[in-house]
């Protein structure tokens, strides 16, 4: 049985009618040891569930929930109802620690590569203020958006990439193997080489000669990029301001941020945390990038001391006016998570124009470079073996 301690665990043996003889404190266990040896590693080849499969749990569980089935019912018929094997068992020892006499957020808790610190918090607050059902319709929303911002982000590189992706390898390709013959075929006959050509040809020399440093170098930024804004808090923080000041995607980042900023917000200050905990909350990874969370975390510090919230976010850039109006609004009105709620719901339908439009204006950019480099190349060559021609007429 949870308890905080020994005395603690004997007032809830005696409110059962049960005496306590005899206690022994069990071991802190990993996230994964509740579970059987064979399904840990399943934990250990994902970092999480699937968003999917989470949307699915909400939405089930809201439902359930909604008409008055006990929870630990509920959880039995969400994991019958799960089609991935694995959280279906994590399901099921979910349910096992509800029948022990936990907390479905103490429970949650235990699962932290699979339930966010965010998902836990709300369905802590959700539960203890009787507001489940709402809750879980929260959280499927928001996991929805998310999935639908991601999917609309996926298909809008999708041509572009592919396209970068050839644009790359035929220049890799053009500067290494077919430049340099041309190059040394017209050294050969001695022609006189334009401006243009000396410094195609130059790049195309360079290249071939350094192709075994920019491969490594490739592959360490690839990985490097990563793991920095994993263990560096400043470079994580600069990469994120470089986002924000990108010409035609740094409003898109801003919105996004801010949309998350929002969404997480109303959703956690509903579920009946308190303000300061729920900008506490937000600033802990929901919102994706480390400018906005800095900010999150002064207006968090500005409110301690007795600022209101719009007052906060005013004296921060970062925040978009109508953010900042619509918030001013819901302090007025006394209801701030609609005011969010609104401002979230304006970004969700502004946002996905803006990845359309910002990724329309690349596909064209991408082509122009690449007609760019192949005209260079082309006149590089072409140029000199007009000059020889014209000097065999003469």
């Amino acid at each position: 049985m949870p308890a905080h301690d020994e005395n603690n665990l004997d007032e809830k043996l005696r409110n059962i009618g049960l005496w306590l003889t005899e206690a022994v404190q069990e071991k802190p266990a990993a996230a994964t040891d509740s579970l059987p040896t064979g399904d840990r590693r399943w934990f250990r080849a994902r970092s999480g569930a699937h968003r999917r499969e989470l949307i699915d749990f909400c939405t089930l569980m809201a439902f359930q929930v909604k008409v008055g089935i006990p929870l630990t019912k509920a959880l039995d018929v969400a994991s019958q109802d799960c089609k991935d094997p694995g959280f279906g068992k994590v399901i099921r020892a979910l349910q096992n620690d509800l029948e022990s006499g936990m907390h479905l957020y103490e429970a949650l808790a235990k699962y932290p590569r699979i339930f966010s610190t965010h998902f836990v918090s709300i369905i802590r607050a959700g539960e203890l203020s009787s507001k489940l059902p709402e809750t879980f319709d929260d959280l499927r929303k928001y996991l929805e958006w998310v999935e639908q911002v991601v999917a609309d982000v996926r298909q809008a590189t999708l041509y572009p990439a592919i396209v970068l992706g050839v644009i790359i390898a035929f220049v890799i390709f053009l500067f290494t193997f077919i430049i340099p013959k041309f190059a040394e075929m017209l050294d050969k006959l001695k022609v006189e080489q334009p401006m243009l050509t000396q410094i195609v040809f130059g790049l195309g020399y360079f290249a071939k000669a350094t192709w075994w440093i920019w491969i490594p170098l490739f592959f360490a930024v690839l990985i490097g990029v990563p793991l920095g804004k994993k263990y560096s808090p400043r470079f994580a923080y600069f990469l994120d301001e470089l986002k924000l000041k990108l010409p035609v995607f740094g409003e898109l980042n801003k919105m996004l941020a801010l949309s998350r900023f929002s969404h997480n917000l109303a959703i956690i200050y509903r579920s009946g945390v308190s303000i300061l905990q729920a900008l506490a909350l937000c600033r802990q990874g929901l919102i994706g990038n480390k400018v906005v969370e800095k900010a999150v975390t002064q207006v968090e510090e500005d409110v301690k001391t007795g600022s209101t919230i719009s007052e906060a976010i005013h004296r921060h850039p970062v925040f978009s006016a109508m953010l900042l109006r619509m918030i001013n609004m819901g302090e007025t009105t006394g209801n701030l998570d609609k005011a969010l709620e609104n401002v979230s719901d304006y970004y969700n339908d502004i946002i996905p124009r803006k990845i359309k439009a910002g990724f329309a204006v690349l596909e064209p950019a991408i082509m122009l470079l690449l007609i760019f480099i192949v005209g260079c190349v082309a006149l590089a060559i072409y140029l000199p073996i007009l000059s020889l021609m014209g000097a065999i007429k003469g």
